[in-house]
């Protein structure tokens, strides 16, 4: 099993003690290489040679804050395609389209967040949080999607607009002052939420932009796009987040410690061998519990 872990010293998540017990058969953390050669997935590794009466039980303590801007050196890296965040096609075509002859990339960030706001949909029959295939949102799925699918959808436009951008995977853990539907605490085994950030060059730094929440709220509370809490959301959820959520990575199409490339790395990976038996999405399938509080 490999168990994403939250990422530690940023500015506004510390990782205080983090402990662990098990019956496997070993255990170990280990880092996930980017293949820029510098950024990290933290993980745990567990490993049963007989899988009956597996357990295992992490704990986090955090200490974590609100963000808006963290400072940081640009990375061509996160300019790139990949798998299921593709640049060119109806993602490059509807990028020009939504940043309409835009030169300033913190003004086509801005452009490209109202558009996915302004035009996209929750879809709550998507399994878990969505694949984020970025062609995919833009044809078969007819602009409805999940976390993962609208953010990833920003990330692509961002990317093919010339701006860096990447999701940012985690799990809500405590309520929001926002919107009650944007947070959660108690069972959060079904919490998990990608974000996503686009990288300003002109004020070298990482700025949120979540315009899958602002749908998420709309489809949730049942309120209309042109409410006054919606719209004052789409101004809150634009370079800035909340500090109620755990921020585990922001890798994609990523290679485990086990040799198996996958989508994203954001629920509890089960598997035998190289082959999954379990992508974590459903935790009774899996047997898993998350539990957060606030102390």
């Amino acid at each position: 099993m490999i168990i994403p872990l939250p990422l530690r010293n940023l500015s506004y998540q510390k990782v205080l003690r983090e402990t662990f017990v098990s019956n496997a058969d070993w255990t170990k953390k280990e880092d996930i290489l980017f293949d820029n050669g510098k950024d990290k997935i933290r993980v745990l590794h567990a490993h049963w040679d007989n899988p009956a009466g597996a357990q295992l039980r992490l704990r986090e303590i955090l200490q974590l804050s609100d963000r808006a801007g963290v400072p940081a050196q640009p990375d061509p890296f996160f300019l790139k395609p990949t798998d299921h965040v593709q640049t060119d096609g109806i993602v490059k075509t509807t990028a020009i389209k939504a940043t309409k002859g835009l030169t300033d990339p913190d003004q086509k960030a801005h452009a490209i967040y109202n558009w996915i706001v302004a035009n996209t949909f929750r879809d709550p029959k998507i399994r878990g949080c969505g694949m984020g295939d970025a062609k995919s949102t833009l044809t078969v799925d007819n602009l409805g999607g999940k976390c993962a699918d609208l953010n990833s959808l920003f990330v692509a436009m961002a990317r093919a607009s010339g701006v860096p951008a990447r999701e940012v995977w985690g799990v809500r853990v405590a309520p929001s002052r926002l919107s009650k539907s944007l947070g959660s605490t108690g069972d959060v085994s079904e919490a998990q939420h990608c974000r996503a950030e686009y990288y300003s060059a002109k004020r070298r730094a990482w700025f949120p932009a979540d315009a899958a929440d602002v749908r998420k709220v709309i489809l949730q509370e049942k309120l209309k796009l042109k409410d006054a809490h919606v719209q004052k959301l789409v101004g809150e959820l634009f370079g800035r987040w909340e500090g109620n959520w755990v921020e585990l990575n922001f890798g994609r199409d990523l290679r485990l410690p086990n040799g198996k490339k996958i989508n994203y790395l954001m629920y509890p990976q089960l598997f035998s061998g190289k082959t999954l038996v379990s992508d974590g999405v459903d935790p009774v399938q899996l047997a898993y519990k998350f539990t957060a509080r606030q102390l």
